[in-house]
C-alpha cells in the first residue's frame, strides 16, 4: 500500500491475511484510507503555510481598494482590510495614499432604533458613512487607498455597516489634483507604461479602482457630511474622518488639521490615543442630537436625483486604465520600487525611498 503520512513521507506496506495469498482486511482497508486522506490533507496544509513571495503552488496577491468611513485607520472596524486580524499569519493592509473621486457625495449615517448595530445609552454609538454617486462634478470624496490581501477582499464588508458596497468601474479616481497623492498616480502610470493590457490607454487624467460606494440613499439616517474646502472650480471636498470631527465640533472648518489637499498621512492628531476619548465623547453627543431631530420621509431630503452644474463621467472608456486585478507581492514591490517607493509587507507600511 502507498500512504502519505502527516510529515509527506511515502510508506509501502502489505496486509498479509493468509500465506501466499494478498488481500485486504475490510476494517483495515478503511483505515488506510482515512489515514491517506488525512496525510494528504496536511501535507497540502503544510505546502499552503509556506512564507514565499512567489511560490509556484499559490503565490500571495493584492488588490487595492479605495475606502471612506470606519474601514480607515483609527476606527474600530479598519481591522476588517487584514487578512486573518490578530492571528499568527495575518496580513495587514499596506496604506498607499488617497484618492479624489468626482461624482460622490458623502453622508453621515445616523442609524435608526431597529438596525442591528444601533447602540442605545451607555453604549458609544456606531456612525459611518455612505458615499452616494451623484454624478455631480462638483462633488467629490477623497477615499484612503489601501493594498489588501486578496483572500480578504471579498469579506471587507460582510461585517460593515448597512448600505455599502465595492463598486469595480463606477466612481472615477481625478488624478490631475493634489488631493490625490503621488504614490496613487505612480501606480496607474507604471501600470499604463508596463501592463500589456494598458498600454493602449491614453487618457491617464482619470482611473478606476475598486472603492466602496453607497448602494442605498436613506433620507431618514443621512446627514450630510459637512464640505472641508471649495476648490477654485467650485469643487466641494469631503473626507470622512475630518468631516466626522468637523460635524462633532471636535475641529473648526478652517482648523489646520484639515489637510485633504497638502497631506499623504493616514491618520489624524484628533484620532491619536492621546484625544480618543475626547473625539468619541464628541461623536456620542453630535449623534443623539441628530437622532432627537431625525428627519421623516414626509420632508424634503437631498436624495437622487441631483441637480449638477456639471456631470461627472462615471465608468472608464477605452482609453481609460483601470486597476482592478491582483497583484504579487514581488510584482507590486518592483511597481513602486520603480517610483522609489519601498513596501514593508512585515509592517505594512509605504515609504518614499
Amino acid at each position: 500500500m502507498l500512504m502519505v503520512t502527516a510529515a509527506g513521507v511515502v510508506v509501502i506496506s502489505m496486509s498479509w491475511n493468509q500465506p501466499g495469498r494478498r488481500r485486504w482486511s475490510g476494517h483495515r482497508g478503511w483505515w488506510i484510507l482515512l489515514t491517506l486522506l488525512l496525510g494528504l490533507v496536511n501535507l497540502l496544509r503544510a505546502q499552503d503555510d509556506i512564507d514565499c513571495e512567489d511560490c509556484i503552488l499559490q503565490p500571495q496577491q493584492y488588490i487595492i481598494v479605495g475606502v471612506s468611513g470606519g474601514l480607515q485607520a483609527g476606527f474600530p472596524d479598519h481591522k476588517n482590510l487584514d487578512f486573518h486580524a490578530g492571528q499568527e499569519d495575518e496580513v495587514q493592509a499596506v496604506f498607499l495614499g488617497r484618492a479624489l473621486v468626482r461624482g460622490y457625495k458623502s453622508y453621515l449615517d445616523v442609524m435608526e432604533e431597529d438596525w442591528r448595530q444601533y447602540t442605545p445609552e451607555p453604549g458609544q454609538p456606531l456612525i459611518n458613512c455612505n458615499v452616494v454617486p451623484t454624478g455631480c462634478y462638483e462633488h467629490a470624496n477623497q477615499y484612503w487607498m489601501y493594498l489588501v490581501d486578496t483572500r480578504q477582499f471579498i469579506t471587507i464588508l460582510m461585517k460593515e455597516p448597512r448600505f455599502l458596497s465595492i463598486a469595480p468601474d463606477l466612481g472615477l479616481v481625478d488624478l490631475t489634483v493634489p488631493e490625490t497623492s503621488a504614490a496613487v498616480k505612480h501606480i496607474v502610470q507604471h501600470q499604463v507604461s508596463t501592463r500589456p493590457e494598458q498600454k493602449s490607454k491614453t487618457n491617464i487624467d482619470y482611473a478606476a479602482f475598486p472603492i466602496v460606494t453607497a448602494a442605498w440613499s436613506n433620507p431618514t439616517s443621512h446627514v450630510e457630511s459637512p464640505i472641508l474646502y471649495t476648490m477654485e472650480d467650485g469643487t466641494e471636498v469631503t473626507n470622512f474622518a475630518e468631516s466626522l470631527a468637523t460635524w462633532a465640533g471636535v475641529i473648526g472648518p478652517d482648523d489646520d488639521q484639515a489637510s485633504c489637499s497638502t497631506s499623504d498621512s493616514e491618520s489624524f492628531t484628533f484620532l491619536d490615543e492621546d484625544h480618543q476619548e475626547a473625539f468619541w465623547k464628541a461623536i456620542r453627543k453630535s449623534v443623539r442630537a441628530a437622532e432627537a431631530n431625525r428627519p421623516t420621509f414626509d420632508e424634503d431630503s437631498p436624495v437622487p436625483p441631483f441637480e449638477c452644474r456639471k456631470q461627472a463621467r462615471f465608468g472608464v472608456s477605452k482609453d481609460m486604465p483601470q486597476i482592478n486585478y491582483p497583484l504579487t507581492r514581488s510584482e507590486f514591490s518592483e511597481l513602486m520600487l520603480q517610483g522609489s517607493y519601498e513596501v514593508n509587507f512585515t509592517s505594512a507600511t509605504l515609504t518614499r525611498r
